[in-house]
């Protein structure tokens, strides 16, 4: 319905105005940036979504989140750093009639307070990424009150991947669950279930390290529809210097970073933008995550199954009787595009290519690889005329997955049936282990 009403109020603007694109107040600004789109751009609301099953109760969640927003880092920050000087070029532009921006994105633009706190702290999660997660704990918390309201060492494991933003992804988490005796793991050297891509030899040589994955998104920027978005900024911005491609990444950069989820704040770098030009960037990114942790590459479903047997695992635990109330792994985006992958999820079907863009494609990573992108996994026993049952529901986003199973509800057979051959998934291809980054 919201996606409904944007499209109407654009197309009214379209007909009825005949002024300049303006972003201040264009109503329904495109808020999909790839995998820099805050999470409360899409999420759901798993208080609202539980599946409401008869007689059954929750006996254990398992859970796969990626960290919460963070600031850029390495290479990214250098740019987005050296970006912010063209603002004043854009200004002095406007002020000489050579830019057709509009007056108030002009005067938001050049009053913006700019944040160089993210730049002096590469990669550390964000005061809105704390909020991410603090959130999923505390609906987690409150959708499922009985299993969650008593919780010791023994029936419950939180452990991030390396990095000072997994542990404090962690630590907004469980803060969020409201119990201040909770402890997060210790990341493991070994990367395990969170990142096994990390040590794989095979992996960091032919795919991490390998310039020739992006080769796709190489193709896109020399294709027609890129080039017609970078004269449409060039022209828009009226600057006598011609914007390179790292320019311009850089500017959508600044665009994607400073925009906000919580306080629905737009940001006055993505008025550089029209809707068409963030469209064309966004794929960019598809592309990206779709080569170099999707099914663009065969061994990352190897890789994605690896979580999926250790779901299983703790979930045959749990139905045993010793299991974990409530499992937890804060990871990477590249992890859960890997586990997209290995459950045949967002396939398209055909590969995504540099050119044409595919418009109506199923791998979004705006839509599931977002800062805090979760997969959520309850599993339930129930009582069936006399008959004690279990089956699992998968919530992607706090919304229920419903292409796994029926309404996205598998019984248990269904689900064993469907990772069961990924406990034989070893590291074996990887060839030698490689040094983890950190």
């Amino acid at each position: 319905m919201k996606f409904l009403f944007c499209l109407v109020l654009t197309l009214f603007l379209i007909n009825s105005v005949t002024s300049l694109y303006c972003y201040w107040n264009t109503g329904c600004p495109y808020k999909y940036f790839s995998s820099k789109t805050p999470y409360n751009a899409i999420r759901g609301d798993i208080r609202d979504s539980v599946v409401k099953l008869t007689d059954c109760k929750p006996v254990s969640i398992w859970a796969l989140v990626r960290h919460g927003k963070r600031n850029p880092g390495g290479a990214n920050a250098d740019s987005m750093k050296e970006a912010i000087k063209i603002r004043d070029y854009v200004v002095s532009s406007y002020v000489n009639g050579n830019s057709s921006l509009c007056a108030q994105d002009i005067e938001n633009l050049r009053d913006m307070t700019v944040d160089y706190k993210m730049f002096e702290q590469p990669h550390q999660l964000s005061a809105e990424g704390h909020q991410e997660m603090l959130g999923i704990g505390k609906r987690l918390r409150q959708a499922f009150p009985n299993l969650l309201a008593e919780l010791d060492q023994q029936n419950y494991i939180f452990r991030p991947a390396f990095g000072n933003w997994m542990e404090n992804s962690g630590k907004s988490f469980i803060k969020g669950l409201g119990n201040n005796n909770l402890v997060l793991e210790k990341a493991k050297p070994d990367y395990d279930i969170m990142a096994p891509y990390a040590t794989c030899g095979k992996y960091q040589r032919d795919v991490k390290t390998n310039p020739e994955i992006f080769e796709e998104a190489r193709k896109y920027q020399e294709s027609s529809e890129y080039l017609a978005a970078k004269d449409r900024i060039q022209r828009r911005l009226g600057i006598d210097n011609d914007l390179t491609n790292d320019n311009i990444t850089a500017l959508y950069d600044l665009c994607r970073f400073s925009w906000s989820g919580f306080s629905n704040n737009i940001s006055p770098w993505c008025a550089l933008f029209t809707t068409g030009d963030l469209q064309v960037m966004e794929y960019i990114g598809d592309i990206k995550h779709y080569y170099k942790n999707g099914y663009g590459t065969p061994m990352n479903e190897l890789l994605g199954q690896i979580p999926m047997a250790d779901l299983l695992t703790k979930f045959q635990e749990a139905k045993d009787g010793n299991g974990k109330k409530i499992v937890t792994y804060f990871t990477h985006a590249t992890m859960l595009d890997m586990v997209y992958t290995a459950l045949k999820l967002f396939k398209d079907d055909k590969p995504l290519v540099g050119s044409p863009r595919n418009q109506d494609r199923k791998w979004r990573s705006s839509k599931f690889s977002t800062f805090a992108a979760n997969l959520i996994v309850a599993l339930n026993r129930c009582n069936n005329n006399g008959n004690e049952e279990y089956n699992v529901v998968f919530y992607l986003n706090e919304e229920p997955l419903i292409p796994i199973c029926k309404e996205g509800v598998c019984t248990w057979q269904e689900f064993e049936d469907k990772l069961k051959p990924f406990l034989n998934t070893n590291t074996e291809f990887c060839e030698f282990k490689s040094v983890p980054y950190k």
